[in-house]
C-alpha cells in the first residue's frame, strides 16, 4: 500500500513523501494510523488534525474502522495555509 505524506507529515517521516507499507489481511485504517504513530515520532500530533484520503476520497472522521486493501492509496493531509 502506498501512503502519501504532505507538509509536516512528510517532515515527521524523515522527509519521505511516499511510504510503502504492508499490513496483515483484515487491517483497518486505524491499524495503519497506529503504525504511523508508533514508527514516526511527531506523527501523533499531526494525525490529530490531518485529513486522510483513501483512493482520492476523504475518509470521514470515524472511518478508522474501515478495512484496507493492499492496492489502496492513502494520503495524509495536514492543515496548511498559503497565499
Amino acid at each position: 500500500m502506498r501512503v502519501l505524506l504532505f507538509a509536516s507529515a512528510r517532515e515527521a517521516a524523515g522527509n519521505r513523501s511516499v511510504l510503502r507499507i504492508s499490513l496483515p489481511p483484515g487491517s483497518t485504517l486505524g491499524d495503519l494510523l497506529a503504525g504511523l504513530r508508533r514508527d514516526y515520532p511527531g506523527m501523533d500530533r499531526i494525525l490529530r488534525t490531518a485529513r486522510v484520503a483513501r483512493n482520492g476520497e476523504y475518509v470521514p472522521p470515524r472511518g478508522e474502522a474501515s478495512p484496507l486493501d493492499p492496492s489502496d492509496e492513502i494520503a495524509i493531509l495536514p492543515p496548511y495555509s498559503g497565499g
